[in-house]
């Protein structure tokens, strides 16, 4: 047999392909690493129709734009967390919040500072 098998499915569901159909193929070593007498399994998530309309607009000049604008605010949020670390520090809303406005100065100043070094 070869490539070209083809089996439906649900998104959110699991579907299985026939091991004695995977086993001839020549696709086989790049296709699965199952073990031999094994069919391929593959897994689709229940959001895939998104995942897909978000890859396609990401193909789009608009989606290329909105893209660059996000790095660079996760980059941003990224200096923070690595300061932060993966905890809050304190608790309640308000001292955190006063922590994460400082953390965000002292992350600006760094900045500035770069920028005038360089200047």
């Amino acid at each position: 047999m070869s490539a070209g098998e083809v089996e439906p499915f649900e998104p959110g569901a699991v579907v299985h392909f026939d091991p004695e159909a995977c086993g001839p193929c020549k696709l086989r070593p790049s296709c699965t690493q199952a073990a031999s007498g094994k069919g391929r399994s593959v897994t689709m998530g229940d959001d895939e129709r998104l995942r897909q309309r978000l890859r396609s607009r990401l193909q789009s000049r608009a989606g290329r734009a909105q893209l660059r604008e996000r790095v660079g605010v996760e980059h941003r949020l990224a200096h923070l967390a690595n300061r932060q670390g993966p905890k809050a520090r304190y608790r309640g809303t308000r001292r955190n919040l006063f922590d994460l406005r400082r953390l965000s100065v002292v992350q600006n100043l760094e900045v500035a500072a770069r920028y005038q070094l360089a200047a």
